[in-house]
């Protein structure tokens, strides 16, 4: 199954789920899937590099050991991010009326289809 068709049966399975992307940890963009853009996927890529450092940080300074997956809800949207590896991570963005957690169990079920190709 290619990124693109996982990227897809992501954003089909999960109420409200709008677009997603895998993202390497630089912020650069391996692939995407819109069925509709509630914000520029490139902009996201841009700032992801950051937020991942500073909540693997975050989660360091606690002691609570690796970050795999961290969301931010917002009046626009949703963006739940899961770590697939050290280099890449998983993001789904989510209508604010979507089912935020469904797109969390979505998510963990597929990065392992996506896992082996990295």
């Amino acid at each position: 199954m290619s990124f693109l068709e996982v990227l897809k049966e992501a954003v089909d399975r999960v109420d409200g789920a709008v677009s997603a992307m895998i993202i390497g940890s630089d912020g650069m963009p391996v692939e995407e899937y819109a069925a509709e853009r509630l914000l520029s996927l490139e902009d996201l890529g841009a700032e992801a590099s950051q937020m991942i450092k500073d909540i693997g940080l975050a989660a360091e300074n606690l002691g609570l050991g690796e970050a795999r997956e961290f969301s931010i809800i917002s009046d626009l949207c949703g963006i739940i991010m899961r770590k697939i590896n050290s280099e890449y991570y998983f993001a789904l963005v989510i209508r604010p009326d979507g089912n935020y957690g469904k797109g969390r169990f979505v998510l963990k079920s597929l990065v392992p289809k996506v896992a082996a190709d990295f």
